[in-house]
């Protein structure tokens, strides 16, 4: 199995909200990786999503996440 394929197997068994999480974490890594800044536009835009996502309760506690991915694997 592929380092792809084994990733794509354990992405199909994450909710919504851990798939959420594991997006934002791999934006952030790519823009890391190419050592790109965003712009204060782009931070701010990042900001409003995050906050109307709070407001509509469209959030976990990063405890409880943490907790439930080490529960499921086993970590």
């Amino acid at each position: 199995m592929s380092t792809l394929e084994a990733t794509v197997s354990l992405m199909e068994n994450c909710t919504e909200d851990e798939l959420l999480i594991v997006q934002q974490i791999v934006r952030q890594f790519i823009i890391l990786r190419n050592n790109q800044s965003i712009t204060k536009n782009q931070f701010m835009e990042e900001l409003e999503v995050s906050q109307r996502q709070y407001a509509n309760g469209q959030y976990c506690d990063a405890k409880d996440v943490s907790a439930r991915m080490r529960e499921k694997y086993g970590l």
